[in-house]
């Protein structure tokens, strides 16, 4: 098996142990903080990434402009999909699910676990599955999304620091 996969199921299971084991030592969500009103519909969109990654002679392009749209089914869940020009210089579609079951004042820490596309590395530019850490940080109508991935032609290798500004529109 691909140390990737391994590695994502062994941090799934790692967080979703932490989650159930220690959630009521956790503090919770003030409501000063809340994000959304429970049961209430909400859309955030986002113009792409911000990256930086680690090998800066690469050529890897750093800005990744496109389009998305997130929106939470609950406190735990959101739902996203977008579209936005990759590091490669080509372009990428995504469509996933982020699910952060730990939660601090405005900030939410899970994985993110969705299919992409456009990356010829991965699978000659078709879609494969991604399961990455993610990190929420917000309040009620701005905030980030942060992520880390690894390069995909070396896994074995941390390759990419990644933001996404998120904007409420509903």
């Amino acid at each position: 098996m691909n140390p990737i996969p391994k590695t994502a199921l062994f941090c799934f299971f790692l967080l979703l142990n932490f989650s159930t084991s220690h959630a009521a030592e956790l503090p919770a969500i003030d409501q000063e903080y809340a994000n959304t009103a429970p049961g209430s519909f909400n859309l955030w969109i986002n113009p792409g990434l911000i990256s930086y990654h680690f090998d800066r002679d690469a050529g890897y392009r750093d800005l990744n402009n496109g389009f998305g749209v997130q929106s939470d089914v609950s406190d735990q869940l959101s739902l996203m999909a977008g579209n936005f020009i990759n590091s490669d210089r080509a372009r990428s579609n995504f469509a996933g699910m982020a699910w952060q079951p730990l939660s601090w004042h405005a900030i939410k820490i899970g994985l993110a676990v969705g299919i992409l596309d456009g990356y010829l590395t991965m699978n000659n530019g078709g879609k494969f599955l991604a399961v990455l850490p993610w990190i929420t940080i917000r309040n009620e109508q701005i905030g980030i999304n942060l992520t880390v991935a690894p390069y995909p032609n070396d896994p074995h290798h941390l390759g990419v620091i990644s933001g996404q500004v998120i904007l409420r529109v509903w």
